[in-house]
């Protein structure tokens, strides 16, 4: 059996095995690309150290990928910025950047990032990749309708994604007369083997580990039903972003030049993390997990716009929706919680904008 690539934490099938690294290219800093202006590069320097911590390691998804391979491509560089990438233990990157540790992680949607705003987090939403959610919902084969989850077993992980509350909803389901289910394994083989009747899953992760395996089942999307929501949202501690507004637009910048390259360069890209990690790495499951993710944003990001320039309507469907499952004890503030100028600043119309 091939290694499974999966998020920190999440399962790998009994007999996965490393897959062999793959030889990369030459694929060095741009030795070609102009400078920035003096004061540019003082200011970003004056910033020192930006520590991005991987929610997931060395995961090959939106919003890691590619700040993996903007350090090694020299695109930081490039900008005078001095950034350490930090594969921390499971569920320590946002309490990092919340207290200033750490400068920039990533979230998973808007509503997350506004929950742990709410919460008390310290950090600013900064771009979103994607205006469609990632979060899916997979079922037996067996199950055709949604309303058939009533009487039976959903396995989630922490909170049940409020995009998932809302589709389920809209499908008829009266979520009291679903087993709810706090699944801390994240094993996509236990919607075979074991006792749950639907799973939350991440599109673009356990349905490839699912889809290898040759195991049947059904996945369901909010899209399918109407419910909108964000997927991958960069978020910057609140101090760091007031003091150094530069260095965050120039690490975005180098960050969505290095979305570009890897969109062109899969296997390269997808070669700088096996080489990385050293953990369990099947290059096969990341190259699949990366074109779903490059897609979802490629595809769905706001008319017009570059790849990461996120607005408040794009937000306020979330927005409400944590309101109204009581996710949050009152209305969020959108102006406060996210940025909008900054990864708009980075473009003219959907054209990055590279010194």
């Amino acid at each position: 059996m091939a290694a499974c690539l999966a998020p920190v934490g999440l399962f790998c099938p009994p007999g996965a095995a490393g897959a062999v690294p793959v030889p990369l290219p030459l694929a060095a800093s741009q030795a070609a690309s102009p400078a920035v202006p003096p004061a540019e590069c003082g200011a970003n320097k004056a910033a020192g150290t930006v520590k991005f911590v991987s929610p997931f390691g060395y995961d090959a998804s939106a919003g890691i990928i590619d700040v993996y391979a903007a350090k090694k491509l020299g695109y930081f560089k490039d900008l005078c910025l001095d950034v350490d990438f930090i594969d921390a233990p499971p569920g320590e990157s946002l309490p990092l950047v919340s207290a200033g540790t750490a400068q920039v992680t990533g979230e998973g949607s808007a509503a997350d990032t506004l929950v742990a705003q709410a919460n008390g987090a310290n950090f600013v939403g900064v771009s979103t990749f994607g205006d469609i959610s990632d979060y899916v919902l997979l079922t037996r084969a067996g199950i055709t309708n949604l309303k058939q989850l009533q009487g039976k077993v959903l396995g989630y992980h922490a909170v049940l994604p409020v995009v998932l509350d809302e589709m389920l909803v809209k499908a008829g389901v009266d979520l009291s007369k679903v087993t709810l289910v706090n699944d801390t394994t994240y094993n996509p083989l236990l919607l075979i083997t074991g006792r749950y009747d639907a799973l939350q899953a991440y599109e673009s992760n356990e349905p490839i580990t699912l889809r290898d395996a040759h195991e049947p089942f059904t996945m369901w999307t909010p899209a399918q039903f109407g419910v909108s929501g964000t997927f991958n949202v960069q978020v910057v501690n609140r101090v760091f972003l007031s003091a150094h507004r530069q260095a965050v637009a120039d690490f975005l910048r180098a960050e969505l030049k290095a979305f570009n390259y890897c969109v062109n360069n899969a296997a390269v890209c997808v070669g700088f993390l096996a080489k990385a990690s050293a953990t369990l790495f099947d290059v096969g499951h990341a190259e699949q997990e990366w074109r779903i993710e490059s897609a979802l944003a490629e595809q769905h990001h706001l008319p017009g716009q570059g790849t990461g320039v996120q607005s408040a309507a794009e937000w306020q469907p979330e927005a409400a929706a944590v309101l109204k499952y009581h996710l949050v004890s009152k209305p969020v503030d959108l102006a406060r919680d996210e940025d909008t100028s900054i990864a708009a600043s980075l473009y003219h119309g959907t054209a990055l904008i590279w010194p």
